[in-house]
């Protein structure tokens, strides 16, 4: 029996109070999907399926597509719209700027107060402090006449028909009463270091050296008039250039002839030569590198073995070889004479058996002195010829007819006393 509540079909037991789930089911009673492997925010149904939940996308559900919702990241109030994958705009209230309208704007910062008056910022307003003579809520409407001469830096005063007056301000200030001076400078016109000098009608820059135009915005070509000599390059600068020279000489303006070997000093003893491509330097033994900076290190070589062992260990080889050749023929040559040895006993046995054979009686003795063969010079024995018999590679036949006249050899040598006794 399973656990109680194990999932009839997503889950088995193998033993009782076990609940295993079977593939793409999860949970302590297998009745939760598997989710696909690196889903984010998103859920299953089915196994190894990932549904994004509201406001993420992609195939991991990583995508955040209501960046709005899901962080908040409009502050004060302000309206949040998603504009793609992880990006947003905040629209401030009034009284708020910044990416998040995070920053409380200052109203004041507009200087909206006229007439002198002072501002008193509040949360998403201001209030203005009007001099006598001034009211309204930017000090814009005034109980004074052009009688009471109310424009000032040499401005001039106009009625109006409905009341008040306005003022017509020289150049170079501004203002309800022409009170405030205009700073042309104050926006730094003037760009690389440049000084601004506002002359009241109009505004001047005052460059650095290296600098012109209106703003100093250009920075003067030093290498305009070629000023490199010798071929040399020249490379502009801030009021200033730089000349790269050819090989063989130097200076501000490559105008003097130089030593190339001066540029290229050699170390540890070597000696400079001037050469087309630029100096080289010649190293002595044991150094190297463009400057016989470096120090060679020896290799380490095996000595080649002597001619001599060479020569001797072939000269060797070869006389073996003759040895080798010599022996063989030898024991070939001495195989040969075996054989003929035995070839020659074989025929003058036969020789012998035949003439006893043919002899008469009388005769025996005469004859069989004849055939004797001194003691001295060669003796055959049956047991001799026996042995060299087996050394012989003949036929069956030989054989018989071989031992068949040793047989009669010998019954000859036997009968020869009787025949000596009739003599």
């Amino acid at each position: 029996i399973c656990l109680s509540g194990c999932s009839e079909k997503y889950g088995y037991c193998e033993a009782p109070g076990e609940c295993k789930c079977r593939l793409g089911w999860q949970g302590p009673l297998c009745d939760e999907c598997q989710r696909y492997p690196g889903c984010l925010h998103g859920t299953c149904n089915q196994p190894f399926q990932c549904t994004c939940k509201e406001g993420w996308g992609g195939l991991f559900c990583n995508e955040d597509l209501n960046f709005c919702t899901n962080h908040k990241p409009c502050m004060n109030d302000a309206t949040c719209t998603n504009t793609g994958q992880g990006s947003y705009t905040c629209i401030c209230k009034p009284g708020f700027s910044g990416k998040n309208c995070e920053i409380e704007t200052n109203e004041c910062d507009s200087n909206p107060c006229k007439n002198g008056g002072s501002c008193n910022d509040l949360v998403n307003d201001y209030t203005c402090t009007c001099p006598q003579g001034f009211y309204g809520k930017n000090c814009e409407v005034s109980d004074m006449t052009c009688a009471d001469k109310p424009c000032f830096n040499g401005g001039s005063c106009v009625e109006k028909g409905t009341g008040g007056y306005s003022c017509r301000c020289p150049p170079g200030y501004m203002g309800s009463n022409c009170e405030k001076k205009i700073d042309r400078c104050s926006s730094d016109p003037c760009a690389n270091g440049g000084q601004c000098l506002d002359s009241g009608n109009r505004m001047t820059c005052r460059c650095r050296p290296g600098f012109s135009g209106p703003r100093c915005e250009i920075n003067i070509d030093d290498c305009a008039n070629n000023p490199c000599q010798n071929a040399g390059t020249c490379v502009d600068g801030i009021n200033g250039y730089t000349c790269t020279c050819t090989l063989g000489f130097s200076g501000k303006n490559c105008a003097v002839r130089s030593d190339a070997c001066s540029l290229l000093p050699c170390e540890n003893g070597g000696t400079c030569y001037t050469h087309f491509s630029g100096p080289v330097c010649q190293c002595p033994p044991g150094f190297m590198g463009t400057r016989c900076e470096y120090q060679d290190k020896p290799v380490t070589v095996s000595p080649p073995l002597p001619a001599a062992l060479v020569v001797s260990f072939i000269l060797g080889l070869i006389t073996l070889t003759l040895v080798v050749c010599a022996a063989i023929v030898v024991l070939r040559q001495m195989r040969q004479g075996n054989k003929t040895a035995s070839t020659t006993v074989r025929n003058d046995l036969e020789s012998v058996n035949n003439r006893v054979s043919l002899t008469p009686t009388s005769t025996l003795g005469r004859e069989k002195d004849a055939l004797l063969i001194p003691g001295g010079l060669f003796k055959v024995s049956n047991k001799d010829v026996a042995l060299r018999s087996t050394t012989v590679d003949t036929q069956s036949s030989d054989k018989s007819n071989y031992k068949q006249k040793m047989v009669d050899y010998n019954t000859s040598i036997d009968e020869k006393p009787t025949n000596n006794k009739l003599d």
